[in-house]
């Protein structure tokens, strides 16, 4: 009854023309908000969050860089820890919870070439090996291959960690090439800035379309003194690809602009117009918003049993400090932020009215919108 149900109401159509968006019960829905933790955030590539550990302020990857390191970390409501390989030096990342009686692993950073369960003493090697258990002599059929613990895709990538919670997740170079070709005179390492974790209302993928939706610029960052303002909105340019879309326009003013040398020869321009940002997303919820200053990553986290809810994580990365300090005044960044935030609560009132219908789409202003009911739609209704 279940899947039957949830197929049949998740069908968006290829064809943005005769489309309805998802129904309102996909924000709002427990067994909705279950089923895409199962599905949308198995198999796609997420953001490992910053640890929020005021006695290391170091970012997560130079908390791992040590070989043998380990630090506990979550993602998705799901306990994990990120372990750097004693002989290999490779990352891994494994379950926090062991494979004999399920007891946490790791509940503190922690270094070395094995790790023992504070439980009942199994103990690991840094590549998730179970190499020995206390108690088990005459044991038949031991050790299985599940007493060993199951590594999951991780990578790094511009100082992130990304993962994946799927062994089948479609390789992570493959989702991120289209970035990459964006960003091939981008400086690979940027000083970190400020970051910050809060929890604001609306479903996860009403924080998603509204990112993927320029349609709103015009109305809700309106000019005079708004985003609408700050760009040629009249240039605004959608690119679509299979995991990740690419929105981009031409600064007002030639000064907010990217210097041309930072960007590929496709985004120059003989007028002497200047890009304002490449504003990425990766499917299934992550931004990342790169401007002449720096990045700026916003991921759009679920909460687990919190349909209405979303766990948002804002971090940046400094490449101009001079143009970072001013990052508020000419690019606008608090002031999107908090108007964001405000026009979807009142969005997220809307959807729990029960006079929420099946929207439709603006063929020319929505595409990126669609993909990302499409992409939800597909992965929702697939099978296990």
């Amino acid at each position: 009854m279940y899947r039957v149900a949830m197929t049949s109401a998740v069908h968006v159509d290829d064809d943005i023309a005769i489309a309805e968006g998802l129904p309102a019960s996909a924000y709002v829905d427990p067994a909705w908000h279950a089923r895409e933790l199962a599905t949308v955030f198995a198999r796609g590539w997420q953001l490992v969050p910053e640890r929020d550990a005021a006695d290391d302020p170091r970012p997560l990857i130079e908390q791992v860089a040590a070989r043998g390191a380990r630090v506990p970390v979550a993602l998705g409501g799901r306990a994990l820890y990120l372990q750097r390989g004693w002989d290999d030096d490779v990352l891994r990342l494994f379950p926090n919870t062991c494979t004999h009686a399920w007891y946490p692993l790791v509940p503190g950073p922690s270094r070395g070439p094995t790790l023992v369960c504070g439980q009942h003493g199994r103990r690991f090697d840094c590549t998730g090996r179970m190499i020995s258990q206390p108690g088990f002599a005459g044991a038949r059929d031991f050790p299985r291959a599940c007493d060993h613990l199951r590594s999951l895709p991780v990578t790094t990538w511009r100082g992130l960690v990304l993962a994946a919670l799927d062994e089948h997740a479609a390789p992570a170079a493959e989702v991120l090439a289209p970035v990459d070709a964006s960003l091939v005179r981008f400086p690979d390492r940027l000083e970190r800035g400020v970051g910050e974790v809060r929890e604001v209302p609306g479903n996860w993928k009403l924080h998603a379309h509204n990112f993927l939706d320029h349609f709103h610029i015009a109305h809700v960052h309106r000019a005079p003194g708004g985003l609408a303002d700050a760009i040629d909105l009249g240039t605004y340019q959608t690119e679509l690809f299979d995991h990740a879309v690419l929105q981009w326009a031409y600064a007002r003013d030639p000064a907010d602009g990217f210097d041309p040398e930072l960007l590929p020869p496709r985004f120059h321009d003989a007028g002497g117009r200047r890009v304002f940002a490449l504003w990425w997303f990766v499917y299934p919820n992550l931004a990342l918003n790169f401007y002449p200053w720096g990045l700026s990553v916003n991921a759009y986290q679920p909460l687990p049993d919190r349909p209405d809810a979303t766990r948002f994580g804002w971090y940046h990365w400094v490449l101009d400090r001079a143009r970072y300090a001013e990052r508020d005044r000419r690019w606008l960044s608090a002031q999107v932020d908090a108007e964001d935030v405000d026009a979807l609560a009142q969005v997220s009132r809307g959807l729990r009215s029960g006079f929420a219908p099946r929207g439709r789409f603006a063929p020319s202003e929505e595409r990126a919108a669609h993909w990302l009911h499409r992409k939800v739609a597909r992965d929702v209704a697939a099978q296990g």
